[in-house]
């Protein structure tokens, strides 16, 4: 089995995340609008070379202050940390 790359992990982990949130209806419609577009930025700010790891990082800090309530995806959150720059 071949061994994924940090970036592929992260890729993976949003990807899930963007979804869940998507679906999830006990999350509210202005916590969905909010937290997209930081997924989406966060997946930006990894893909440049190299990333900023303190805009990453902030990034990530507000997807955890806006999503830590919802257990699922605190979880996404917490395994995403492992992985960032």
């Amino acid at each position: 089995m071949k061994e994924r790359t940090d970036a592929e992990v992260l890729a993976g982990l949003i990807e899930r995340s963007r979804l869940l949130i998507a679906l999830s209806e006990e999350i509210p419609v202005e916590t969905k609008l909010q937290t997209q577009p930081l997924l989406k930025q966060l997946e930006e700010l990894l893909a440049d070379d190299p990333p900023d790891a303190q805009r990453v990082r902030g990034t990530h800090a507000l997807l955890v202050r806006e999503l830590a309530e919802f257990a699922d995806l605190d979880a996404l959150l917490s395994a995403m940390e492992h992985f960032l720059p």
